[in-house]
């Protein structure tokens, strides 16, 4: 069996409401038959989330993670690391937008996490997806991720629930638009996909 090494990702079962310290991800645990979403909501504490689902299900959920590291740069290792294990998955980012006036070093945390993802994917060849914080909130409302059991009552995983908003919020532009579904994940809807037709 294979495994990856992994530094300081703890992983939270929703079921039993634990939590687990892992250090590796099992080769079982990895599908590259699912259309999968990695969503990241960078910033002194970085929320991320990752979303698998039958790629039927965009035509016609969820292992849900979060993370809190001590220092952007260490954060940014098990970032790319994590997402190296899914060389399938589409990543979204939550946009930064200055709308305050500060001073602070952590404001621009969001930043500078991105910019370090982003090269980190850009040097194995990936790009991610941009979506706004604002949309994701409203589409994928409190009451709306209750409803779906999407919800994680948690107060320190708030970062992670709204990394849960861009993965649920990223789907359902893949369910909506055939373009932006191939486009996401051309090896399952591209001219070669099994799920073209849909």
């Amino acid at each position: 069996m294979n495994t990856v090494a992994m530094r300081g990702i703890t992983t939270v079962d929703l079921e039993k409401r634990t939590r687990r310290r892992r250090g590796y991800l099992n080769d079982d645990e990895i599908s590259y038959d699912a259309a999968t979403v990695i969503a990241i909501d960078p910033g002194g504490t970085t929320g991320w989330s990752l979303i698998s689902v039958h790629p039927g299900s965009l035509v016609e959920t969820s292992f849900h993670t979060g993370i809190s590291t001590d220092g952007e740069f260490s954060g940014v290792y098990d970032l790319a690391k994590f997402i190296h294990t899914w060389p399938c998955a589409a990543v979204v980012v939550e946009d930064f937008t200055l709308n305050q006036f500060r001073r602070d070093r952590d404001l621009l945390s969001p930043v500078r996490i991105t910019a370090a993802l982003g090269y980190c994917l850009w040097r194995s060849g990936r790009d991610y997806h941009v979506q706004s914080p604002g949309d994701a909130k409203r589409i994928c409302s409190d009451e709306r991720l209750k409803e779906w059991r999407m919800y994680d009552p948690v107060g320190s995983l708030v970062h992670a629930r709204d990394a849960d908003r861009h993965a649920l919020l990223f789907l359902r532009k893949c369910k909506a638009r055939k373009d932006f579904r191939a486009m996401a994940f051309p090896h399952l809807y591209g001219e070669r996909g099994a799920y073209i037709a849909g």
